[in-house]
């Protein structure tokens, strides 16, 4: 009687492909972690970025200046200085030009001011404009 030995089949794949796929698959999915902690897929985000376009202008008491906003917020505080004032002044999602009440005070014409517009969420856009 003649005993044979059974060949072992060499079908599928190595050890050290199977590996390196496991390892690219871990960096892909630690990249897209990543993505999300940070906040780099700007889809995601929900936080408004508001940025002034221009210089800004006061007049009467009230500020116009042109605002950029990734999203719908509001402004709900207005400071120049040591003085401050509510507000209750939505802002569109892209560019628009607005009209915003300031604290009572003296504006100096040719005088530039630095005004903190306090967002909804509680962000701070600093703005800068010239009183006429």
């Amino acid at each position: 009687m003649i005993v044979q030995k059974a060949k072992k089949s060499k079908k599928g794949l190595s050890g050290a492909i199977t590996a390196l796929i496991l390892v690219i698959a871990s960096v892909i999915i630690a990249l897209v972690v990543v993505f999300f902690a940070f906040g780099y897929l700007g889809a995601f985000s929900s936080s408004p970025t508001v940025t002034q376009i221009g210089t800004g202008k006061i007049s009467g008491g009230k500020l116009c200046v042109t605002l950029s906003s990734n999203t719908q917020t509001k402004i709900v505080k207005v400071e120049v200085g040591s003085c401050s004032s509510p507000c209750n002044k939505p802002i569109s999602a892209g560019t628009g030009t607005y009209t915003i009440k300031l604290p009572s005070g003296t504006y100096a014409p040719g005088q530039t001011y630095t005004i903190d517009l306090v967002l909804s969420n509680g962000e701070v856009v600093t703005v800068s404009a010239i009183a006429c």
